[in-house]
């Protein structure tokens, strides 16, 4: 017979399925996941269902008993900071719209962007981070942290 689950008192009183509805993707899940447990399910059978691992089941009961509600929620990530902050962001993305709009035939280049962000927001990078996958596709960008 399964191990009886502990959960607070509180667990029950919030309705899970409700807020899936209003999270992004990983909020959503750990949100579907508890409701199910809500409904009688095991962790085994939730993380199935879910296609997660029995221990993050686990640690988003043990967030929610530890935190609450902000305990399941998405947290700031680390990582590189952008080189164009986010006053510049919507600036960047409305310069490489109009760039495209007063084009006459053809698209936007890699160079014409690169040349862009050079002399309008002093955002300078090399050419050989970006990679071209071959000579008939658009290139990727691989190292470059604008957005």
């Amino acid at each position: 017979m399964p191990k009886r689950i502990q959960l607070p008192d509180d667990f029950y009183k919030h309705d899970f399925k409700q807020l899936a509805k209003v999270e992004k993707h990983r909020t959503r899940i750990r949100f579907i996941g508890l409701s199910h447990i809500q409904n009688g399910k095991s962790y085994e059978q939730v993380a199935q269902y879910l296609l997660q691992s029995l221990s993050a089941v686990k640690q988003w009961v043990r967030h929610y008993k530890d935190e609450g509600i902000d305990g399941l929620k998405e947290k700031q990530r680390s990582g590189r900071p952008s080189k164009a902050r986010n006053q510049n962001h919507t600036k960047l993305l409305q310069s490489i719209l109009a760039m495209q709009n007063n084009k006459n035939g053809g698209r936007v280049r890699l160079k014409d962007i690169q040349n862009m962000l050079a002399k309008d927001f002093n955002i300078h990078y090399q050419r050989d981070l970006c990679i071209n996958r071959n000579n008939h596709q658009k290139p990727l960008f691989t190292h470059l942290a604008i957005f």
